[in-house]
């Protein structure tokens, strides 16, 4: 009693408050028993949960208020506020609107043998050590969400000091109507707490949410999980459409003092990024693993059949290639070309070649490569449900086979032009830029190519948050559209194309080996280079630091503004070999060549622990060399610091 008196008259009301919210939180969704089929809505309540940490973060509220950001004024009201949601969280199930006791409640405490939590599920085994932004959660259910952030701890650990809590519930009955209610409550009040935020602190509030949202797409990594995460999001989408745009009434609804007969005529938000993530990366999981059914298209609402989103195979007779090929075609050449579907106007496209060494004389690719490309071609159909991957759009795949009957060896993927896009205008790669003699003594602004890389890392952390590996990264695969030329290119908004060989982390079948190309191999990490590709196989594939390493190339390739066979001093890609490439990663990371300390010099230090960091790798990043980055905790950190060491780094760049 003298220990929780002290922590009383040392800690804030605020935090008081604050902390027996989050308390609350914790309770009812680790509750016992709730049916499966509204395990959604208990999802729905720990991101709830997470508006708050995040909201209290970017406010900096701790046990003391003096640290406190938001006006004085607006203190009292922030206090009732969460007054009015520890209330909520407290009593519900036990009592009803006014506070009485329910003869039925729907959550009860558990007061026999089975109260006891069982222990945690071990991190890893014994053999392998833990980075110290790793924490263990207390439940299954809780290792689904980020356990790393300090107020959550720290909260959660006053609360059990100081407050007397019921060690475990369990859900005695089930009413989903009133789960529902007490979620729209909270959003409500959740809601209202961003009007005490200025212009600032909103745009904090808004990138630490986008990064807990990235965080709960790696631990949530089963599609039966991301289901959840979808309707989870979906909730909220339809509770802030029944909830009135003014913040003050939807405080006094949240209270139960206003009406709701204006909520019919309110606008129908857009989907949630949530639940956008959640769709994307459960539909790749799904077309993967062969578990693309009618119902789970139906659960995500992805508005049409599995057939029909698996049927990407285009007929090569519609499509005319119009430019001229080379033979040294290198990989995965871009040639412009026009399609005509039957009944359908004709629009002018690009396509990217993927070579395969068929299995016998014109016997065709294998069934596996086949049904990778086939699998490829919808996902980046579907991507384009959203425009955070700047992946262009796909319109299928067809297998290069000429009038004659003879078979090319290769697939094309046919890709249209961005909106906006005069149709005639040619993708423009990094690469071409990089090497355009026109430019050679006009290399573009700091400011233009610190944008480039930040908006390059912002769009591998993306596709990294749904466990999407590119895989063939590299300057070629960047793309510009600029109808004006190259001396008109918008560097803020770049495309990622070239996902030829990429692939979902997850899947534990050996990766397809890429071709032999030294002008590849000068950016892929010396353990996934040539055609042996020894390491990936041994190992069960390709890692998210592989493309972190590429990564790291492009960057310090935008730095010099040179190709990297140039900034290495390669006269001549065609005669460099595999015994050169091998090394580029010690040569960079080096002392002899100065490739770091030239980015120091003339780009300054931020900048050049970036790039150091990706091309470090694992280490960089607070992980151990070998690390399994298919296990969700390890890829929830890698994602983490990787925000924190590289993104973040370039996006606070002011030139």
């Amino acid at each position: 009693m003298a220990e929780a008196g002290l922590l009383l008259s040392i800690a804030s009301l605020t935090f008081q408050v604050f902390s027996g919210c989050v308390q609350g939180y914790q309770l009812i969704t680790d509750a016992k028993d709730m049916p499966r089929e509204f395990q959604y809505l208990r999802v729905r309540l720990k991101t709830e949960q997470y508006r708050l940490l995040d909201w209290a973060h970017v406010v900096q509220l701790d046990e003391q208020d003096d640290r406190l950001l938001i006006s004085k004024a607006s203190k009292g009201l922030l206090l009732d506020v969460l007054d009015q949601q520890n209330k909520l969280l407290q009593q519900f199930g036990k009592v009803d609107d006014k506070y009485r006791r329910l003869r039925s409640p729907l959550l009860v405490e558990i007061e026999e043998a089975d109260s006891v939590l069982s222990e945690p599920p071990a991190y890893s085994p014994v053999t392998d050590p833990v980075p110290p932004g790793i924490n263990r959660a207390d439940s299954e259910f809780q290792s689904r969400f980020p356990q790393s952030e300090m107020l959550l701890r720290k909260s959660l650990e006053w609360a059990k000091k100081t407050r007397t809590f019921p060690r475990r519930l369990k859900w005695a009955s089930f009413d989903k109507s009133k789960v529902e209610t007490l979620i729209l409550k909270l959003t409500a009040l959740n809601d209202f707490m961003r009007e005490m935020l200025n212009a600032s602190q909103l745009h904090t509030l808004a990138v630490k949410q986008t990064r807990t949202e990235f965080q709960i797409m790696q631990l949530n990594g089963r599609i039966e999980q991301l289901v959840q995460v979808f309707e989870s999001a979906l909730t909220l989408k339809s509770s802030r459409s029944r909830i009135p745009t003014d913040p003050l009434r939807a405080f006094l609804q949240a209270r139960g003092l206003a009406d709701k007969e204006e909520e019919a005529g309110l606008e129908k938000p857009s989907m949630h990024s949530l639940a956008a993530l959640a769709q994307i990366k459960a539909l790749n999981s799904a077309i993967d693993s062969g578990q693309l059914t009618d119902d789970f298209i139906r659960d995500l609402e992805l508005g049409h059949t599995a057939s029909e989103i698996q049927s990407v195979e285009l007929s090569k007779k519609d499509i005319t290639i119009l430019d001229r090929e080379t033979e040294d075609t290198g990989e995965s050449q871009r040639v412009e070309a026009s399609y005509h579907p039957p009944s359908a106007r004709k629009k002018q496209v690009w396509v990217e070649w993927k070579s395969y060494d068929p299995l016998t004389f014109n016997s065709g690719p294998d069934d596996k490569v086949h049904e990778r490309v086939k699998a490829l071609a919808a996902l980046l159909k579907e991507n384009n449900r959203t425009e955070q991957f700047r992946a262009p759009h796909c319109l299928g795949y067809f297998r290069d086979i000429d009038t004659a009957g003879e078979d090319r060896c290769r697939f094309g993927l046919v890709f249209e032009k961005p909106p906006g896009v005069h149709p005639t205008t040619r993708p423009i790669s990094l690469l071409e830029l990089l090497r355009d003699h026109a430019l050679a003594t006009e290399i573009p602004s700091l400011t233009d190519r610190i944008v480039l890389a930040c908006r390059i890392a912002e769009c591998i952390e993306r596709l990294h948050a749904v466990n999407w590996l590119h895989k063939g990264l590299r300057s070629s695969n960047i793309l510009f559209f600029s109808d004006t030329g190259v001396r008109d290119v918008d560097f803020s908004s770049p495309y990622v194309s070239g996902f030829d060989y990429s692939r979902p982390a997850q899947n534990e079948d050996m990766t397809e080996k890429p071709p032999e190309n030294v002008a590849s191999d000068l950016y892929r990490h010396p353990r996934v280079q040539g055609a042996g590709n020894r390491e990936t196989a041994s190992t069960g594939g390709f890692k998210k630091s592989y493309d972190l390493y590429s990564l790291g190339v492009i960057l310090l390739e935008i730095a010099y503004w040179k190709p990297i066979d140039q900034v290495l001093g390669i006269a001549n890609l065609h005669d460099a070999k595999p015994s050169d490439t091998i090394k580029v990663r010690a040569r960079l990371l080096g002392d002899e060549g100065g490739f770091l300390k030239h980015i120091k010099s003339h780009l300054g230090d931020t900048v050049f622990a970036a790039v150091k960091a990706c091309l470090e790798g694992p280490a960089a990043f607070g992980l151990w060399e070998g690390a399994d980055e298919k296990r969700e905790e390890i890829g929830a950190e890698l994602q983490r610091q990787f925000y924190e060491k590289v993104v973040k780094q370039l996006e606070d760049i002011r030139v």
